[in-house]
């Protein structure tokens, strides 16, 4: 019996908790038919299908590659995505964690048809997707150069009658004297304050914070404007401020944004990162204050105090005073020579140290990642229909580059190796390989290998013995003599430290010969498993394969 999860998701007000049981409902009926037991369920309430920003759409992607179950099942597809891209993308995702996506009211058969039908599929979910968010972009449109509001909650400074804006008169008497200041240079923590003063508060009847403030400061549609995918619609919202005020308020907005790291440690607090408080010895951090009269003021104060983590009774320093008494300490020192190579000496060893781990190992070892990676971009594209002849050659160079590197790594981890063409067996895979190993101890194996293309390799033979297993898991490789409890004896080694076998298979060359097991884990196998499984009499050697 396969394991399976359901994921569900309704994408609007228009639709509720019923849909989603409906689903559920659906979902669990196909899975009692097709014998499935379903083990989990995602549920996404109010989400759009057009983009994957969905936290248990994500948590059930993440979950896939937990080897816990195979089948993820849908209502229909348009419940796991309406974007074509995105779908081929996640679908790729599902299929290397081993885990197929399922529709229960789409019979899509598994063959080279049901590829043709799930693609129409997902063409016209996108479609519908498209040609609904046109009809809501003309809707939304049409209402805008009505100069109609559209829904929602009513802007702050504004009143809705008859789907017209109308000025809040209050409201848009704040508004007016927030820019005012705010443009006569006062600070916005200023400005809060006075406004909080007078008892003035926001629609919800929340208070007025400086993010809020700093908000309306960027809010346009005080001016009569809004813009919308280029367009400008200057009917919906009455003026509130003037244009002239509207550009002293953007050209303090611009001035903020130059440089930001200057009003914070990044630039200014040269000694955040460096500074122990002398008491709690955590970290000083740099902080700013600001005076009554709006004046900014900045200090180097003991973080665990500012975050209230422990009882510090350090207190904040002004940051001048301490980085100037820093700066004069380091300039003293340096007239001394000794103090001159104890620092030379240290830069020498610093660099030394990080010379020393950049190997020609570790350069090879990330060309290969580079180089993998690349690889495994160009399998996407072609499972998404991008096959040119641009990408096949691409994919093929990058084979045989990722190939080079790693007989490369071979060479720089001291293996020796040779090749001999094989030109007596014709009737073989393509691209095989026998690859005879021979350890310091005179041990030797050969194993056969065929590549399956994408980096993906099938191992066929082991020694003379025909074997079938991916190497996609983390896998054991039991040689031993084919006698009655061996397998129970591997199995229950691995049962007493938990781990879980996904896939299990028994080769052997004659009845009472030598035998394989192959046993493949969902997840990394103990180091040690090794050394407690050899100690049966009948077992010769035990390999282990992390992935």
């Amino acid at each position: 019996m396969r394991k399976a999860v359901i994921y569900a998701r309704y994408s609007s007000d228009s639709q509720t908790e019923q849909s989603i049981e409906g689903q559920l409902r659906v979902c669990r009926e196909y899975a009692q038919t097709n014998d499935i037991l379903i083990v989990d369920t995602y549920i996404d309430r109010a989400m759009t299908g057009t983009n994957d920003m969905r936290p248990d759409f994500q948590r059930m992607l993440k979950d896939s590659a937990k080897h816990q179950w195979e089948v993820v099942l849908v209502y229909k597809l348009d419940r796991f995505s309406r974007d074509k891209y995105e779908t081929t993308i996640h679908k790729h995702t599902l299929k290397e964690n081993g885990v197929k996506l399922v529709s229960a009211m789409e019979n899509i058969p598994d063959s080279p048809e049901g590829i043709i039908l799930e693609s129409l599929l997902e063409g016209m979910n996108q479609y519908y997707s498209a040609e609904l968010a046109q009809k809501i972009n003309r809707g939304l449109k049409e209402s805008w150069t009505k100069g109609q509001t559209t829904g929602g909650k009513p802007v702050f400074g504004y009143d809705v009658v008859d789907k017209k804006c109308i000025i809040n008169e209050y409201e848009a008497g704040i508004i007016r004297e927030a820019f005012t200041k705010y443009a006569q240079g006062y600070k916005a923590v200023a400005i809060v304050k006075m406004l909080k003063e007078k008892g003035y508060r926001r629609k919800n009847g929340m208070p007025i914070t400086e993010k809020y403030l700093y908000s309306l400061f960027h809010d346009r549609r005080y001016t009569g404007i809004v813009e919308h995918k280029g367009v400008v619609y200057d009917k919906i919202f009455p003026r509130i401020i003037s244009d002239e005020l509207w550009q002293a308020v953007c050209a303090i907005n611009d001035e903020n944004k130059i440089a930001p790291s200057r009003k914070k440690e990044i630039f200014d607090f040269i000694l955040s990162g460096k500074l122990i408080c002398g008491n709690c010895k955590q970290r000083m951090v740099g902080i700013s204050g600001t005076s009554k009269t709006g004046a900014i003021h900045y200090y180097y104060a003991c973080q665990s105090k500012q975050r209230r983590k422990v009882q510090c009774n350090t207190k904040p320093i002004q940051k001048q005073f301490l980085e100037d008494m820093v700066i004069q300490t380091t300039a003293e020192m340096l007239k001394s020579a000794s103090e001159i190579h104890k620092l030379a000496e240290s830069i020498y060893n610093a660099h030394k140290t990080e010379t020393a781990d950049n190997t020609a190992l570790k350069l090879l070892e990330r060309k290969l990642k580079d180089a993998v990676k690349a690889q495994n971009n160009i399998v996407k594209a072609i499972e998404q229909g991008i096959i040119t002849e641009v990408t096949k050659k691409r994919l093929t160079e990058l084979e045989k580059e990722v190939t080079s590197i790693e007989f490369e790594i071979a060479k720089e981890k001291g293996l020796t190796f040779s090749f001999t063409p094989n030109e007596l067996e014709t009737d073989i895979h393509p691209n095989t390989v026998d690859i005879h190993m021979v350890n310091n101890n005179g041990q030797e194996m050969t194993v056969r290998g065929e590549s399956l293309g994408g980096g993906k390799v099938r191992i066929v033979k082991i020694n003379s013995v025909q074997v079938d297993f991916s190497g996609e898991y983390s896998a054991i490789i039991v040689i031993h003599q084919d006698k009655p409890g061996v397998a129970a004896y591997i199995t229950k080694c691995l049962s007493d430290r938990n781990v879980n076998i996904a896939f299990m298979r028994l080769f052997r060359e004659s009845k009472g010969e030598i035998a394989y097991t192959i046993v493949e884990s969902d997840g990394r196998l103990p180091e040690d498993i090794g050394n407690t499984i050899r100690k049966n009499q009948h077992i010769h050697e035990v390999m282990i394969v992390q992935m």
